[in-house]
């Protein structure tokens, strides 16, 4: 299979870029059916039909009992499908652990020649595989325990279509709600709590018809998605919801998943069924951007038949590999895994000064290590501004919500990002 290797190193600071020793690397697979639909912090990407390794650069075909995979961990389990009754061409939900291939089933009052299952998602300590089922009319989510085998249907008690996108390592499981809005149904984000409840965010229905769907949740409880055409934020911890502006002149946009240090990505609808991936962190812009832009803006061109990056669907969760595919249609698109290293998170080096904060995780007073700070900015994990404070090393943290934030220092030569705890 050929591939296109697009490469910029970032050596010479002044010259080139703000970042030092920071690397970027652009794939684009160019063979017909090979878009993304996950990766892991390995850099182990999961397509429709098959995995790609961005270390080796090698692409492996299905071990032979499965017939598709959705979606991978850092452990490196898989959730998929693989036939239930291959003679009739009957597929089921299905997972790997530990290089074994096992199905979910079906629900006792299902029928299997009829009810079918997508699977979205497994949880990063593979715990649970979620997803879409039906009975009969009736759609909703599933929930499996791959600890007890345990298949459970998950649908609206008010009786209206549903699906589950996500899910953690403790089972909340994110995705959509029907509701009726006068004139047929209404989609609204939505998840589902161990104990059994499903919560609406926001609170209030939507004015607009759209995808409206949570589409992504971290082990920290962070959640994204799209809401009345637009992305969001929702951090369950504190019950924030931070609804994005839809850059440029961009129709719609949403975002598909966030990664653990807080770098959200997902797609913008730039004309009608043509797509450009979006980039969100409070280091780069208080409002998502163009991927393309910013791989433009440090020397990176886009080589697609459009310039267009389309849809990027999925980043690592130690926010290094972000993957998607082209525009075109998402059967036959082609896909592409970007490796981004310190691009966004890592220290933007004017000179060798180290810029360290201690203690992490932090009580009461912060102290920061460098000379001539001009100015801290703290944001939470969300991406909400909680602090801006100039000329000190010295930050008090005693009157913050315990939780992680992230720390923007500026000196007169760096701008560094640090991640910081508070107890």
């Amino acid at each position: 299979m050929k591939k296109v290797t697009l490469f910029f190193t970032f050596a010479i600071a002044i010259l080139l870029s703000p970042l030092a020793t920071a690397q970027t690397e652009l794939r684009i697979l160019d063979d017909m059916g090979t878009r993304f639909s996950d990766v892991n912090d390995s850099g182990i990407g999961v397509l429709t039909n098959g995995y790609y390794n961005f270390i080796t650069g090698e692409l492996s075909e299905l071990e032979p009992e499965a017939t598709g995979t959705v979606a991978i961990n850092n452990d490196g389990n898989i959730a998929g499908y693989m036939y239930y009754d291959e003679p009739n061409f009957i597929q089921q939900a299905a997972y790997r652990i530990d290089d074994i291939w096992k199905g979910i089933g079906f629900l006792p009052e299902q029928d299997p020649e009829t009810d079918t299952y997508t699977t979205y998602a497994i949880s990063q300590n593979s715990k649970y595989i979620t997803g879409q089922t039906h009975i009969g009319l009736n759609y909703g989510g599933f929930l499996y325990d791959t600890d007890t085998e345990t298949l459970t249907g998950i649908f609206d008690p008010e009786g209206e279509a549903a699906a589950l996108y996500t899910v953690n390592s403790e089972g909340i499981a994110g995705g959509w709600v029907d509701r009726p809005d006068g004139g047929g149904t209404l989609r609204v984000p939505a998840y589902r709590t161990t104990d059994g409840e499903i919560h609406l965010i926001p609170e209030q229905l939507p004015e607009e018809s759209g995808v409206n769907a949570i589409s992504y949740i971290t082990d920290n409880n962070i959640m994204v998605g799209d809401y009345e055409f637009a992305p969001f934020i929702y951090d369950l911890n504190e019950d924030t919801f931070t609804s994005f502006e839809v850059p440029g002149d961009a129709l719609s946009a949403a975002f598909t998943q966030i990664s653990d240090n807080g770098v959200a990505v997902g797609y913008a609808e730039v004309e009608f069924q043509i797509r450009d991936a979006i980039v969100y962190h409070p280091s780069i812009d208080e409002q998502p951007v163009f991927l393309t832009d910013l791989l433009n803006d440090r020397g990176i061109e886009i080589n697609t038949p459009d310039g267009l990056l389309g849809t990027a669907i999925a980043i690592s969760p130690n926010g290094e590999y972000i993957v998607g595919w082209v525009n075109g249609p998402p059967m036959f698109a082609e896909g592409w895994i970007l490796y981004i290293d310190d691009l966004i998170l890592g220290t933007e080096n004017l000179t060798s000064e180290t810029i360290t904060a201690y203690p992490n995780p932090v009580r009461d007073i912060l102290n920061i290590s460098a000379n001539n700070v001009d100015n801290v900015a703290i944001y939470t994990i969300t991406g909400q501004k909680v602090m801006d404070v100039a000329n000190t090393n010295q930050i008090d943290f005693s009157g913050m919500s315990n939780g992680v934030y992230l720390v923007k220092i500026f000196t007169e030569r760096n701008i560094e990002t640090v991640k910081v705890i508070k107890e």
